[in-house]
């Protein structure tokens, strides 16, 4: 008689195709053809997907598998961060794939995230043609989020991004520039003085040296897609010019990205004799929150600079904004180059904020994500995605949430076929995200057919064990790019708005690589209770 579960194994089995294997056979053998190795999720208690999009197109970047994304994970808390399959890489650089990477929390109480103790570190994210950007991770309770980040392709920007890519604009001796040069981005949003006899060089110290190249990009933000593509997100913490650290929240007049190279891909990041000149347009219908109206010509600003490979906002100065011919403009002299925010900084949060509570017409046979947007009802700006993970009428807490701000969420409507929000819930109006008063979200469910699967398995070498496996995956139609979460607690799988005959592409991330396959759903139940193992997976699992 088997009389007790596995806990502790560093791995287990993964049944990919056995989730939704084409057949009704009862061999478990089966069912583990492919099978892939993972970490008992009984261990790991919070976990993090992320995913990240172009932001023009709304496409998952390198879904195809084509190219991944590189994420360094940086901040305070990333010693704590690790590959959802419990392996931890000593550079903290993952990569990943299919636009989707897996990240979990050590299981470790020094990790384990709480409102007097949060966890956060940012996810910087690198790909070639792209600009870098990064977004934020504030975890206040363990259990599942989901982090959206969009990236713009300098070849193909979104609307409200405008690119500037010039080669040869000058040269350099020694770090020394030889020639003057000004460029500025198409409509001239944003401009750059270069002077002559500045000398350049690298984060190391080293000189640039030959042919210099820049790179200028322009976020205008009044424009959503824009905003949604702010590098660090809008809600960041950052440092302040007395050296203390805050967390808060933006309110943007403008991003410019500047990135300068030489001939062997050097990059500027600090000057000697001179300094560089930066003009940004400023858009008059930028909202003043000190003002509580529009921009207008001498408006204080402050200046913010960003580092691209940390994720971190560093507070540089006070800017002025002034009439220009027909526009309102700021002009600053940089002292080292990075990407620069003019930005209002506000500090009011919450770690733990108001509690959604989901009011669906119709039980739901598993637990669902609910996907929006958050805008500021004063200005109607974008200020981030919202993923909630939604279990029948369990309340679900915002964490660090901007105090004192009416908002409004705009929900996703057509990521389920049998689930959608009520119209007098689109949009969700809150007036204060700090408040304790529950927010109420009607949500329209129709019922829907789906399939369950239960697993409870043992090994030859070990008949006194039961493995009742505990893992995620994603599953989505095969003419549909919106992937679903489905999880297995302890053998048991109810798996949502799945249909017998319909085929499906299901995936998992492990160890930085990427494992998919095709199954045709044939019956509506799966049962592999009290079948053997085949000795060559038992021998991954108990590793001997």
């Amino acid at each position: 008689m088997k009389t007790h579960s596995i806990l502790s194994y560093s791995a287990i089995i993964l049944l990919l195709a056995g989730l939704m294997i084409n057949s009704s056979c009862n061999k478990l053998k089966d069912a583990a053809d492919g099978a892939k190795l993972i970490i008992d999720y009984n261990l790991i208690e919070t976990t993090i997907d992320v995913q990240f999009y172009d932001a023009a197109t709304g496409e998952l970047i390198g879904r195809n598998g084509d190219v991944s994304v590189n994420a360094l994970i940086t901040g305070r808390d990333s010693d704590g961060v690790m590959d959802i399959t419990g392996l931890q890489h000593p550079s903290m650089q993952y990569a990943s794939q299919r636009g989707m990477l897996g990240l979990a929390l050590m299981p470790n109480p020094s990790f384990t995230p709480s409102l007097n103790k949060p966890v956060s570190f940012n996810v910087v994210g690198n790909v070639p043609g792209y600009l870098a950007t990064s977004q934020k991770v504030t975890l206040v309770a363990p259990g599942r989020t989901q982090i959206r980040v969009n990236m713009v392709r300098l070849d193909n920007p979104p609307e409200g991004v405008t690119v500037l890519r010039e080669t040869g604009i000058s040269s350099a001796i020694a770090g020394r520039v030889e020639n003057p040069a000004t460029v500025q981005t198409p409509g001239g949003r944003a401009r750059v003085e270069l002077p002559a006899g500045i000398i350049l060089r690298d984060a190391g110290g080293e000189p640039l040296s030959g042919s210099l190249d820049i790179t200028i990009v322009h976020f205008d933000n009044t424009v959503e897609e824009a905003l949604a593509s702010f590098p660090g997100g809008l809600m960041p913490t950052v440092t302040r010019s007395d050296g203390s650290t805050e967390d808060g929240m933006f309110y943007s007049a403008g991003f410019v990205a500047i990135e300068l190279t030489d001939a062997s891909g050097r990059h500027a990041a600090t000057f000697e004799d001179g300094t560089i000149s930066l003009e940004a347009i400023i858009n008059p219908q930028t909202f003043n929150p000190e003002t509580n109206g529009y921009v207008a010509a001498g408006d204080p600003i402050p200046l913010w600079s960003y580092n691209e490979n940390t994720g971190e906002w560093t507070e540089e100065g006070i800017a002025s904004i002034v009439q220009n011919g027909g526009e309102l403009s700021s002009t600053v002299e940089l002292t080292h180059l990075s990407y620069y925010n003019f930005d209002w900084f506000y500090g009011e949060y919450c770690y733990e904020g108001v509690p959604f509570v989901f009011n669906a017409t119709n039980p739901t046979c598993d637990c669902y994500v609910m996907q929006g947007a958050m805008y500021r009802q004063i200005d109607n700006s974008f200020m981030t995605y919202v993923y909630m993970w939604v279990c029948g009428d369990e309340p679900v807490y915002t964490s660090y949430a901007p105090g004192g701000t009416p908002v409004k969420i705009i929900w996703q409507d057509d990521y389920y076929n049998n689930i959608s929000i009520a119209p007098e819930s689109q949009p969700t109006l809150i007036d204060d995200l700090c408040s304790g008063t529950p927010v109420q979200v009607n949500v329209i469910s129709q019922p829907s057919s789906g399939i369950t699967i239960e697993v409870e398995v043992y090994c030859a070498n070990e008949p006194n064990v039961i493995i009742r496996p505990s893992f995620g995956a994603w599953y989505r139609e095969v003419d549909n790019w919106n992937w679903r979460w489905a999880e297995m607690l302890n053998g048991y799988a109810d798996i949502c708005d799945v249909e017998v005959g319909q085929t499906y592409v299901v995936g998992i991330y492990y160890d930085n690589d990427w494992y998919e396959t095709e199954v045709t759903v044939s019956q509506e139940s799966y049962s592999y209770v009290g079948f053997e193992l085949p000795a060559d997976v038992c021998s991954e699992v108990f590793g001997y």
